[in-house]
């Protein structure tokens, strides 16, 4: 079968001014790529954003390269990857789709739809199939065109439109079983360029890479119990080292990403991982980054991350105040998190740290306890995001119960709406806390720590400044704008 996977755009207005997507490359497609290409299926892979930025964002002249490029590939199966704000043009596409070539196979899959498949399939009515949970054997199954009332995790619109789901299948036991994502069908050196994104603000070649899947917490504003079923599953450091060597010799990258959530899982993991790097050189030709818990590190493992080339960790800090943890089922202490900073400072590196405000039942005072945590441990870079209720999540659950959710998923993460809140207080109230934090807090200290990691090499400060900083000069300006007419409503009120 010939096989067109899709990475679709976030809301126009979004496509516009975020610029870190076009740095990311679509590596779930990826790993399903290589799983279909290795039994016989002929695969291409595009990415709806980097046609976008390539048509000098022209949306028209975008979707008419998109489609002629699924036509003279002679799509039969044409497969979406979504995340929550990208489901509305998972729509547009495929219904274009669906009017070019009725007989094209439309399928969605992505995190978005372990949590409403069947709300996702009736708003989309160019989709015919939709995949639960990991895409790999699923969208094997569908290519090979078994029997739909035969692959596990489907869910799919009977002939007389009604919606049937199988039960789920098996996660795949051995991630060593999976193929490298097919990254030859991928433009690399587009999203390879060095960028502050990825490499969190050392504007390095750098790209990401998962060495495992899943996580034991149950947060309850996080989705990813809904794929991982709650379960840890890791690939071998030999295979994950071999992968890292391709990437050095092919792609000539300069860091990598560790993007899953629990690269610290395991201490023992982490040993022999770390250890292997050195083994094989690999801390003398890059430098890594990987997000770890908070729970689990320590002064000796990060020092033995540093030793095997590791100069970044982020932290899932979340909030400052213990009553929003306790709320989030975050497992985790305010205090624990401060001395986690701490150390990791004197062990020299870097660190992000990730904040929730809006969260449902936070008050003023939890939110300022959150903006004088930021202030006391001073990260690195700060990654501060509005609330927003993800499907599936205990929260979304709970909200929806209430009758509480959005009425448009392409609001989620939208960091441009902040009045769309669930904390316990005022909208507009809301909004002047959160944009007086971003304009006074988090981005002096963002832009304080961008200009000292550069300030060795001027010429990439000065292309990744010229760039890649629209999207927070808008957001600034908006800002402004948005703490004037709050300060004029307060005084007519």
């Amino acid at each position: 079968m010939n096989v067109t996977l899709i990475y679709p755009l976030l809301s126009k207005e979004r496509s516009k001014t975020d610029e870190a997507k076009q740095y990311w490359p679509p590596l779930g497609l990826a790993y399903i790529a290589a799983v279909l290409k290795k039994n016989g299926h002929s695969v291409q892979i595009l990415d709806r954003d980097l046609i976008l930025r390539k048509n000098n964002l022209d949306f028209s002249k975008s979707d008419e390269d998109m489609l002629n490029l699924t036509g003279k590939f002679n799509t039969q199966i044409a497969g979406f990857s979504a995340t929550t704000p990208n489901v509305s043009d998972v729509d547009y596409f495929s219904r274009k789709i669906k009017i070019m070539n009725p007989k094209v196979i439309t399928v969605i899959g992505g995190p978005h739809c372990a949590g409403e498949p069947i709300a996702t399939l009736k708003m989309c009515a160019g989709i015919d199939l939709l995949v639960r949970g990991e895409g790999e054997m699923t969208m094997l199954d569908i290519a090979n065109r078994l029997p739909l009332n035969s692959i596990g995790s489907l869910t799919y619109r009977e002939p007389d439109g009604s919606i049937t789901s199988n039960t789920d299948r098996p996660l795949i036991e051995s991630l060593d079983s999976l193929p490298f994502p097919a990254r030859d069908l991928l433009e690399m050196n587009y999203y390879t360029r060095p960028s502050r994104f990825i490499s969190r603000n050392l504007s390095l070649r750098t790209t990401h890479i998962f060495t495992a899947r899943g996580c034991p917490y149950n947060c309850y504003y996080c989705a990813g119990p809904l794929i991982g079923q709650g379960r840890l599953r890791y690939r071998s450091p030999q295979v994950v080292v071999a992968e890292m060597e391709e990437l050095i010799e092919k792609y000539s990258i300069e860091a990598i990403f560790f993007a899953e959530d629990m690269f610290l899982s395991s201490k023992k993991r982490a040993l022999e991982m770390t250890t292997l790097f050195m083994e094989h050189g690999i801390h003398k030709k890059i430098v890594w980054m990987a997000q770890i818990s908070a729970a689990v590190a320590t002064p000796e493992l990060l020092a033995m991350m540093k030793k095997a080339g590791c100069v970044h960790v982020e932290y899932g800090f979340e909030s400052g105040s213990q009553r929003v943890l306790d709320l989030m089922n975050k497992k985790a202490s305010v205090e624990r998190n401060k001395e986690v900073a701490i150390f990791t400072r004197k062990s020299g590196l870097r660190f992000q740290g990730n904040f929730i405000v809006g969260y449902p039942g936070e008050t003023e005072e939890d939110f300022n306890k959150t903006v004088s945590f930021i202030k006391q441990t001073c990260p690195n870079n700060v990654s501060f995001n509005i609330f927003m209720p993800l499907p599936g999540t205990e929260i979304y659950k709970k909200l929806k119960d209430e009758g509480r959710l959005l009425s448009n998923w392409d609001d989620i993460g939208n960091p441009e709406t902040p009045c769309f809140n669930y904390a316990d207080m005022p909208p507009h109230h809301f909004e002047r806390l959160y944009f007086n934090a971003k304009l006074k807090t988090i981005l002096p200290i963002n832009l304080k720590h961008f200009l000292m990691d550069n300030i060795r090499h001027p010429f990439r400060l000065f292309y990744i400044a010229a760039t890649q900083f629209k999207s927070v000069l808008v957001r600034a300006i908006r800002a402004m704008i948005k703490l004037q007419e709050n300060k004029q409503r307060a005084r007519q009120a």
